[in-house]
């Protein structure tokens, strides 16, 4: 069944997507995985997960020997494929011309409800296969009452990454997404995302009039906002214990911000350390452990297209020396928002508190689920998505 007819004539030019890693490149991540060297036994990474100091180093030496001898790269490959995928180019404010990768479940109804529907960090678009293969259950072509679009951020896997000779902003992969979505034909769209896709897709509503509401399964908020109950009861600024206790789950993002360069060489010249550095964050981060193969699927995608040092860039802008403070106005959200709590995101923030500083319309609390709410809970996430397109699509 066919979800790759385009609903209008294009204003860009639109090529179809096959994913189809070379032999050499898999030939030589086992290579250097053979290579890699295990190091020692520590009191720190001898059960560390007990120990809430990171991944161990019994799970790197069974984790990277099954991803040598048990993990079936092509087996993933095809399912991958198994949804549309396309590339187009898209010409930036500043003149230079940007390959964006994304995949699509194109509806044949022309007045189906366009939603663009964005990844995070350290995940990427296949984040969404689980919603992708269930809107397929539920819907034929024919009948799919929405045109969902998932775009590869900049940076990450097929898309062009950001300059070597500017700085970069989520202002830029803003206009990049809106100019997709217009280029596509779709005048009105909804934006949703999680994880640094939360970001984009609020800027594309406060940007942007053709985005007609925003839902999120993220949301970034340290402080409890000004007229909730928490705000009146704190009597001043956070204690530097109290920041240091706060920033315990966050010294990633801030070797990410503060030392991208460093990090991204470290981490990016070797799989054993992507293992690590990534596959720390899926076990941490999601309320039940993903399997092992959907960990190596994300870490050799982002191995296969060298991602890692170039998709850490936004940090700079959220803790880093580049952070962009925004002004009261600019925090606040007019355009209708939707917002799904999943207990065990990384610092879940409370619906009450969103719903200060935004226009928030609709909400949903989940009993379960972390921070990867598209690949652990698909059913939930994409229901949610269905209720709040339906409750302010033909009221926004």
């Amino acid at each position: 069944m066919s979800y790759n007819n385009l609903p209008f004539q294009p204003t860009l030019k639109i090529e179809p997507f096959t994913l189809n890693i070379p032999d050499k490149d898999i030939d030589e991540l086992k290579t250097l995985l053979k290579l890699s060297r295990l190091p020692k036994e520590t009191y720190e990474n001898i059960d560390a997960e007990k120990k809430g100091f990171g991944v161990s180093r019994k799970w790197l030496d069974e984790t990277r020997k099954y991803w040598l001898d048990g993990y079936d790269w092509r087996k993933h490959e095809k399912r991958i494929n198994a949804q549309p995928a396309y590339t187009t180019k898209i010409q930036n404010k500043d003149g230079l011309e940007y390959t964006v990768h994304f995949a699509a479940l194109f509806s044949n109804k022309k007045d189906a409800i366009p939603i663009i529907l964005t990844h995070g960090w350290p995940g990427c678009f296949i984040e969404f296969l689980g919603i992708m293969e269930r809107v397929r259950e539920q819907y034929s072509a024919d009948d799919l009452p929405y045109h969902l679009i998932f775009p590869s951020q900049p940076g990450y896997l097929f898309t062009s990454d950001p300059p070597l000779d500017r700085e970069f902003s989520l202002r830029d992969v803003g206009y990049l997404f809106h100019e997709l979505m217009q280029g596509l034909g779709f005048k009105e769209y909804v934006a949703q995302g999680g994880d640094i896709g939360s970001f984009v897709s609020t800027e594309l509503a406060y940007r942007y009039e053709s985005c007609k509401a925003v839902h999120l399964n993220m949301y970034k908020l340290f402080d409890p906002p000004e007229g909730t109950p928490e705000a009146k009861q704190r009597s001043g600024p956070l204690t530097a214990a109290e920041m240091v206790e706060k920033l315990q789950p966050y010294g990633y993002s801030l070797e990410h911000a503060t030392r991208p360069s460093t990090v991204g060489l470290v981490v990016g010249s070797n799989p054993a350390s992507l293992l690590c550095w990534i596959g720390e964050k899926f076990l941490t981060w999601s309320d039940e452990d993903p399997s092992l193969d959907t960990i190596l699927t994300f870490i050799s995608l982002y191995w296969f297209t060298d991602t890692y040092p170039s998709s850490i860039w936004n940090y700079r802008y959220s803790l880093g020396s580049k952070r962009d403070v925004p002004s009261a106005e600019d925090e606040y959200q007019h355009k209708p928002m939707g917002f799904s709590y999943f207990p065990r995101e990384i610092s879940p923030v409370p619906v009450h508190w969103i719903k200060q500083v935004n226009n928030l319309v609709w909400s949903k609390e989940h009993t379960s689920g972390g921070h990867f709410a598209a690949l652990e809970k698909p059913q939930e996430l994409w229901q949610d998505i269905e209720e709040f397109v339906a409750a302010t699509w033909n009221k926004a």
